[in-house]
């Protein structure tokens, strides 16, 4: 596994239990080889001697997390396990959990407790798994870099001078430190898999409403609660856990199942380098044409085509939609004197021009929606897109990117955001988008690998994904040792 070479993890190996699988330490419970209470107080150790190094936590839940391990042992010896009893997992400071913080990584929520548990700590504590702590984000999650006034800033385990990108930052640390073994994710325009690019993790944007999430309105249209872990069959455990329909949500829905005995060979797969007006790191896009040759290796055919829009394009319609999504919030917070972080401030001021326009809401939906028809002339060919996660490794620790980009080959990027590679598939919420490890970069960083499949076809993503991880088990092993 490629994040057993992540320099945290060679100045600080995590031993014998926080070393294991999920699904591993889920037998091994299970057969009474593991105590529920021993597993926890092993990860507790673990976190806090990560959390003095790179900051991935904004809380731990010790005491509740015992309680709910002294149950799982109970359930354990009775014969009443659950499916993944006394696992430990995170949760994300911007989801909801009742009874403990829900900040959303602001200083003006600092006391906030949480009346009501979401959809998917709700489905996750039913099957047994034990949230033991809660993982950095930036302010509500607006912004590619996961820092905050309250909480500080999350360094990448690979090496803490660069970044882990955002929001859900502290997860893609944690799950890549070994200081949890799951974890909870939101994606808004890539929040999930950009962070889970830069750390070396896997991490899976669902189909639209395929995992239910409590969000507030305003991001219902591009919210996503997702699965994050070391590897595939991880994820595919804890996603078989909480992609399940809500009475609540009627938006809801499952997935389609798998195909039967669709395999990688006799695909069609869109490989896609390069997004019109950006360029892609000469490491990135290398490790993407090896796999893409894997891929190509197991029978599938694959075709190199450009994106279909500019950054230009892209970039106006995040504006438009993200301008519908969040300003309803940043007025609110503006009006009540709250105190925001220069991220908040940077986004709001991206979005908010495009807002002044009567019927802005509209042109976003129609934006949308042009989308929706120039991805679905490509699905109507090809049954995956393979393409970039990120255009290039971890951007650098300490820097915001609120008036300039990051560096792309020596030369500024016009994404300040980081999103051109990912945020397409919020706008076109339906398709289902993975993100994996596929090597690493002339410094050590890891690189990762996207794939995006037909809306709804999520279990055969994971399928294909799996595919392709178990392929590049012989990827470069050096690492840039902090």
């Amino acid at each position: 596994m490629l994040v057993d070479h992540c320099a945290l993890n060679q100045e600080l190996p995590p031993g014998p239990i926080c070393g294991l699988s999920a699904r591993d330490l889920g037998s091994a419970l299970a057969r009474g080889e593991l105590d529920p209470q021993v597993v926890l107080e092993s990860f507790l150790s673990r976190a806090t001697a990560v959390q003095e190094r790179i900051n991935p936590f904004t809380f731990i839940l010790a005491d509740y997390a015992r309680a709910r391990a002294e149950e799982s042992t109970r359930r354990i010896r009775s014969g009443a396990a659950r499916p993944l009893e006394g696992i430990p997992f995170a949760v994300k400071e911007l989801t909801a959990h009742e009874g403990h913080p829900h900040t959303l990584g602001s200083l003006f929520l600092r006391d906030n407790i949480a009346t009501s548990s979401d959809p998917t700590v709700e489905a996750l504590l039913d099957a047994g798994a034990i949230p033991f702590a809660r993982t950095n984000t930036p302010e509500f999650g607006c912004a590619t870099v996961t820092d905050n006034l309250l909480f500080g800033e999350t360094l990448n385990p690979w090496h803490r001078s660069f970044s882990t990108a955002g929001s859900s930052g502290g997860a893609a640390a944690a799950l890549a430190s070994f200081a949890t073994p799951l974890a909870q994710g939101t994606d808004s325009a890539g929040s999930l898999r950009m962070p889970s690019a830069a750390c070396g993790i896997v991490g899976l944007k669902p189909s639209h409403g395929v995992v239910p999430m409590a969000a507030p309105d305003y991001l219902e249209a591009v919210g996503h609660n997702g699965p994050m872990a070391r590897d595939v069959l991880d994820l595919e455990l804890m996603f078989g856990v909480i992609a399940r329909t809500d009475p609540t949500h009627l938006s809801g829905r499952a997935p389609f199942d798998p195909e039967p005995d669709r395999q990688l060979s006799g695909l069609k797969v869109a490989l896609i380098c390069t997004i019109p007006g950006l360029q892609t790191d000469h490491d990135v896009e290398r490790n993407l044409r090896r796999t893409a040759k894997l891929i190509s290796d197991a029978g599938a055919q694959v075709v190199e085509m450009d994106f279909p829009w500019t950054w230009d394009q892209i970039f106006a319609a995040v504006k438009l939609n993200f301008g519908a999504v969040y300003m309803p919030l940043a007025r609110r917070l503006r009006d009540v004197g709250a105190e925001l972080s220069d991220l908040t401030h940077g986004f709001i001021a991206d979005v908010e021009p495009v807002t002044r326009d009567y019927g802005f809401t509209v042109d976003a939906r129609r934006q949308s929606a042009a989308l929706h028809r120039v991805l679905g002339e490509i699905f109507s060919e090809f049954d995956l897109i393979l393409m970039p996660t990120l255009q290039m490794p971890a951007p650098v620790a300490g820097d915001h990117f609120i008036d300039h980009g990051p560096l792309v080959n020596g030369q500024e990027s016009a994404d300040r955001w980081i999103v051109a590679f990912t945020v397409p598939f919020n706008l076109t919420s339906s398709c289902p988008a993975i993100t994996l490890p596929n090597g690493l970069s002339s410094d050590g960083l890891p690189t990762a690998a996207q794939l995006v499949a037909r809306p709804y076809r999520d279990w055969d993503l994971i399928r294909w994904a799996a595919a392709v991880e178990t392929m590049h088990n012989s990827i470069d092993q050096s690492v840039f040792h902090i």
